[in-house]
Order: structure tokens, then C-alpha cells, then sequence
């Protein structure tokens, strides 16, 4: 009889273990429009983005921003979010004022936790438009060359390995 209540006990808890997941809450999301692919120093990038209640539902928050951090913590920055558009989007003007590893997240209001977005890396300042463009190395300038002179080097071989053997026939 024991062993029968044991089991039931057991059973009761990995049912409550496994229904927890769904009767817990995934509290805000923010979904960006788009992201550059590099982030530059010293460059604004006008960032949208929708912060989302359970993932679904647009969510107008009290107040937004992103907040960027460096990794040694020396450099702290707050970027506003304004509101635009349909509710729960926001513009923020972001710029990331040095070269490094960045710490970013956004708040999304008073009610739910920030949003954690991990780390990005800042290159240097991006050349002026219109400024002399860095020179290509001369590696670069000739690797769509380097499979043509592979084939062409291996035709030679064949056509030499051809003759030669031509040679041999002749003389033996």
C-alpha cells in the first residue's frame, strides 16, 4: 500500500513540475525593427523597436531606454525611448561614443524587468564620406585569380605529361 502512495506522491509532482511552464507568465519582450550589422563609434543610429507583453501583445510603458554600459564599467549611457507610431514602439538615438565591448539592455517600464540584450562590439569610426578609401593588399586584389591559375596550372601539367609520354612512344 505504501508503495502505491509513494508512486501517486511522485506522479503529483512531475504533474505540477511539468504544468509550471505553462502557467507561468513570459513577462515583455522588445523586438528591434533591425540592427546594423556594425556598430561604428561616434555614429547615431536611430533604433525602433516594440516592446511586447507575453511576446504578443504591444505594451505602452511608462517609460523606455536603452541603457549601455562598458565591460570594466567605466561608462555608463542612457538613451531615451520616444514613443512613435503604433503603441508600444519607440525610437531610440543611440550612439556609442568609444571603441570596445558594450553591455546593452532595455527597460521596458516600471512593471516589467529590463530586457537584456547582451553584448556588442564597437568598431572605429566609420572613413567620411567621400574620403580616400583604404587600398585593397595585393593578396586580395588576386584571389578571384588564384582558381583560374590553379586550372590553367593543371592543364599545362597535362598537356606536358601528354607530350612527354608521346616522346617515350616514339623512341622505344
Amino acid at each position: 500500500m505504501s508503495r502505491r502512495i509513494l508512486t501517486a506522491v511522485i506522479a503529483a509532482l512531475a504533474l505540477l513540475a511539468f504544468s509550471a511552464p505553462a502557467l507561468a507568465k513570459e513577462g515583455a519582450v522588445t523586438k528591434f525593427d533591425s540592427l546594423p550589422t556594425d556598430w561604428h563609434a561616434g555614429q547615431t543610429y536611430a533604433l525602433g523597436y516594440t516592446i511586447k507583453m507575453d511576446g504578443v501583445e504591444p505594451y505602452k510603458a511608462d517609460k523606455t531606454e536603452i541603457i549601455a554600459n562598458t565591460i570594466d564599467g567605466k561608462m555608463n549611457l542612457t538613451f531615451p525611448g520616444v514613443a512613435d507610431g503604433a503603441a508600444g514602439h519607440y525610437v531610440a538615438q543611440v550612439n556609442f561614443p568609444a571603441v570596445g565591448t558594450w553591455h546593452w539592455k532595455v527597460t521596458q517600464g516600471s512593471f516589467f524587468a529590463p530586457f537584456e540584450l547582451g553584448t556588442i562590439s564597437v568598431l572605429p569610426a566609420a572613413p567620411a564620406a567621400g574620403g580616400t578609401s583604404p587600398t585593397t593588399p595585393l593578396a586580395d586584389a588576386f584571389a578571384g585569380a588564384i582558381p583560374i591559375l590553379g586550372a590553367a596550372a593543371v592543364a599545362i601539367a597535362l598537356i606536358f605529361a601528354r607530350s612527354q609520354r608521346r616522346r617515350l612512344m616514339r623512341t622505344a
